[in-house]
């Protein structure tokens, strides 16, 4: 898979491109893409403790490990 790793597995700091979102949860999917977590934005990982917090864009998102999980990215 060329180079594809989930969200959690991204070093505090480092920045990827999302690739696309591995869920059969609708609600998730709508609320990620509702939030503009979409396949080919740049998003960076600002922590990962008591939860995940991803900025993409001018947003930043607070998600669980199981929506974290979900979002699979690309390293460029």
């Amino acid at each position: 898979m060329n180079g594809e790793k989930n969200l959690t597995q991204l070093k505090i700091g480092e920045e990827a491109s999302i690739a696309r979102i591995d869920t059969t949860d609708g609600k998730i999917l709508k609320k990620l893409m509702a939030l503009g977590v979409l396949p080919g934005m740049r998003v960076s990982l600002l922590q990962k403790f008591p939860s995940y917090v991803i900025k993409v864009g001018n947003t930043r998102i607070a998600a669980d490990e199981t929506i974290a999980r979900s979002i699979i990215v690309i390293k460029k």
